[in-house]
């Protein structure tokens, strides 16, 4: 299992970032070319507790793949840990730096199951990168909508 983490400062609030990062339609904007779609099987509770999503996802050389996640601990507005089916356990949590700057703060441990486990660094590495990647695109897509959320 390979773990990362990293914090990004983005010039939104963070209760801009929380209603993009909850708007599943919207992620396939953020998250291309890896994330091909989204689907939200199970709402889960008012707050989000127990929602399950399934991510179509393609990794390098073609490989494409699903990961159901179960999204758990949810503090709304703040942050939430989410499990993959596969045993990842990712953690979102956004830190308010001032009523238009947030710092959000990502981890993620991968494990994936073999033959894919065989080259786990590398794709941890390409996986790392392109969830910064869409955190930054998610930030820069903010910055485009203003007017988001209406």
């Amino acid at each position: 299992m390979k773990e990362y983490k990293y914090s990004i400062d983005m010039p939104h609030s963070a209760a801009r970032i929380w209603a993009a990062m909850n708007d599943y339609d919207k992620w396939p904007e953020f998250a291309k070319p890896m994330v091909t779609g989204i689907e939200v099987v199970n709402p889960g509770d008012e707050k989000g507790d127990g929602l399950v999503r399934r991510v179509n996802y393609k990794l390098p050389l073609g490989v494409r793949g699903t990961s159901i996640e179960t999204v758990h601990d949810v503090e709304p507005g703040v942050g939430y840990t989410y499990t993959a089916r596969g045993g990842t356990v990712g953690k979102i949590k956004l830190e308010k730096l001032d009523p238009n700057r947030t710092r959000l703060h990502f981890e993620e441990k991968v494990k994936l199951k073999w033959p894919l486990s065989w080259f786990e660094g590398r794709i941890q590495k390409f996986i790392a990168d392109y969830n910064r990647k869409t955190m930054l695109n998610m930030s820069k897509w903010l910055a485009d909508h203003p007017e988001y959320p209406d």
